[in-house]
C-alpha cells in the first residue's frame, strides 16, 4: 500500500511565525516608524543612507534593540524634527531601561 498525496502541503510563511507587534505609541521607535512611513521611505533606503543594514533599521522599529543616540540624531535632522525632542526621549527610554535591568538583577522587579 502506498500513500497518495492530494496537493501540495499549504504551509504559513516563515515571516509570519517570526512576525512581531511594533513597538508602544510612545517610543522613539514608534516614532521613527511613523516618520519613516510619512516620508514614503524603505528600511533599505534609511539604513543606506545612515550606512546601516535593513536588519537594524528594522529591528529599531519593532523594538526589539535601542537605537543609538548617533541613529537617533541623524533622523532627527533627516525627517527634520527637533533634536532636543528625540534626546530627551533617548535619554527617559535609556534611563527606564537602566531601571529595569538594575531592578533585574537586585530581584526587585515584580
Amino acid at each position: 500500500m502506498h500513500l497518495v498525496s492530494y496537493g501540495p502541503k499549504l504551509a504559513y510563511s516563515p515571516f509570519y511565525r517570526k512576525r512581531k507587534p511594533l513597538a508602544r505609541p510612545n517610543t522613539l521607535a514608534h516614532l521613527f516608524y511613523k516618520l519613516r512611513q510619512n516620508r514614503n521611505l524603505t528600511k533599505r533606503s534609511l539604513g543606506d543612507k545612515f550606512g546601516l543594514s535593513e536588519e537594524y533599521v528594522s529591528a529599531i522599529e519593532s523594538g526589539s534593540k535601542f537605537p543609538s543616540l548617533k541613529f537617533c540624531l541623524q533622523c532627527a535632522i533627516e525627517f527634520e524634527v527637533n533634536p532636543n525632542y528625540v534626546k530627551s526621549m533617548w535619554a527617559r527610554e535609556a534611563i527606564g531601561r537602566f531601571t529595569d535591568r538594575i531592578k533585574k538583577r537586585l530581584g526587585l522587579e515584580d
